[in-house]
């Protein structure tokens, strides 16, 4: 590939890098024909609150994931809450989780009247530090929630070791890593419990949905009474059968066209994943070697997946120039790319506040046995992430000369950055 050293930089009127059609081979969810008569087929049959397939694709998912149980829901959110309850997270409990994630894996907590504990990141993974979350074990921790952020599995022989050692609870928040693997399992298949959403963006769609797996039979039939109440009845055990007729005051059955729309999409996971690899490692080897910008890293023993791809940019190494200044010029470029789009939980509003309900619980309710307290500060790796990552458009259809358009593009810029500061 040629070099692009002393070439002038789109911003400051030369051309553009990347000059083919990036919105064809970037369109994601891709709903074929297969999907949509699955769910007219539905439609014709009246199958639309109920539905045999429900249950035919919760045993393909389980099966494929490797894992005993699988349980449908509306969303991901509602798999995080299921597991959160089954854990047996109540008043006064403490849950060890990352700040740098998505709202839903925190907020089920404290709709169970439990605690958030944020702990701080891996500066290369993106995902949970064991070490920084075993310091933060207390007597009241009850269990530990992983985000596989952005597709890529967290350390969990290392959390589940932790998790052993203090008699913890390991749910994983999967939303973004269907099909990803670590040590040759699959993400939902490392943890206690696995939760998966199937919303419109993520690597495998209902619309909306969601679906959650597990080993273990009794944290299985907690989350059935929980919230799937015409369901009880075929438990194995008797011990939640008493609230056959009033569940626990929640529903979460998934829609059967969202089912059978996932169902679908399962048998193309592999699929779509394998050309999203692809496509992100011919990035990755292109760009390897510029200096101040590195991808997020898997583990050595992951097969890590890609919902969207992100990479840190470090400005010292160019005299200062601002991350934003970067983005401006790739943007001139042709190149589709954005400032990070989650925030810290631990900064947020509803966790500085600390009263949800208005009378001060959790935090302050008479279970509470400490004060848990959010700052700016408390966790440095996870800020410092923070400030310096930044997406760049995944491909999901083979895509060579657009990503070698990219390569180009980012090539030209970093090794002509100095031009954005004179």
């Amino acid at each position: 590939m040629s070099t692009t050293a002393h070439e002038k930089l789109a911003l400051l009127g030369g051309g553009k890098a990347v000059t083919a059609d990036v919105a064809s081979v970037s369109r994601w969810p891709i709903i074929g024909e297969e999907e949509i008569a699955a769910v007219t087929d539905l439609m014709r049959k009246g199958e639309v609150s109920t539905s045999p397939i429900v249950k035919e694709f919760e045993a393909e998912f389980a099966d494929y994931v490797g894992a005993r149980y699988a349980l449908c829901c509306n969303n991901g959110t509602a798999t995080l809450h299921s597991a959160v309850f089954a854990a047996g997270v109540g008043p006064g409990d403490e849950v060890i989780l990352p700040s740098y994630t998505w709202w839903a894996t925190a907020v089920p907590i404290i709709a169970g009247n439990g605690i958030p504990v944020f702990a701080d990141a891996n500066p290369d993974t993106y995902t949970l530090d064991p070490e920084d979350v075993e310091r933060r074990i207390t007597p009241q921790t009850r269990a530990i929630i992983v985000t596989h952020v952005w597709g890529n599995p967290g350390d969990m022989d290392a959390l589940m070791r932790i998790a052993q050692r203090h008699n913890l609870v390991v749910i994983e928040d999967a939303s973004h890593a269907h099909g990803a693997e670590l040590g040759g399992k699959k993400t939902g298949n490392l943890g206690h419990l696995g939760c998966f959403s199937l919303q419109g963006s993520k690597p495998m769609v209902a619309g909306e949905g969601g679906i959650l797996t597990t080993n273990d039979r009794e944290l299985y039939e907690r989350c059935v009474a929980l919230a799937h109440y015409e369901r009880i009845p075929g438990l194995e055990t008797d011990t939640y059968k008493k609230y056959l007729w009033t569940g626990m005051g929640w529903k979460y059955r998934i829609h059967p066209l969202a089912a059978a729309m996932a169902r679908v999409q399962l048998r193309k996971l592999d699929h779509y994943n394998a050309i999203k690899r692809r496509n992100t490692e011919r990035f990755d080897a292109g760009i390897a070697g510029l200096p101040g910008i590195k991808p997020q890293r898997a583990l050595p023993a992951a097969r890590r997946v890609y919902f969207e791809y992100r990479l840190t940019y470090d400005p010292a190494r160019f005299g200062g120039v601002a991350k934003e200044r970067l983005l401006e010029a790739l943007r001139a470029e042709g190149v589709g790319c954005a400032d990070e789009r989650y925030g810290l939980l631990h900064l947020e509003p509803l966790f500085q506040e600390q009263d949800l309900y208005g009378k001060g619980c959790p935090w302050k309710c008479p279970h509470a046995k400490r004060a848990v307290t959010y700052r700016r500060g408390d966790l440095p790796v996870s800020e410092d992430l923070h400030a310096r990552v930044f997406s760049v458009t995944l491909f999901s259809h083979p895509a060579d000369e657009v990503v070698d358009q990219y390569i180009q593009a980012f090539r030209k810029v970093i090794l002509n950055l100095d031009q954005l500061r004179r």
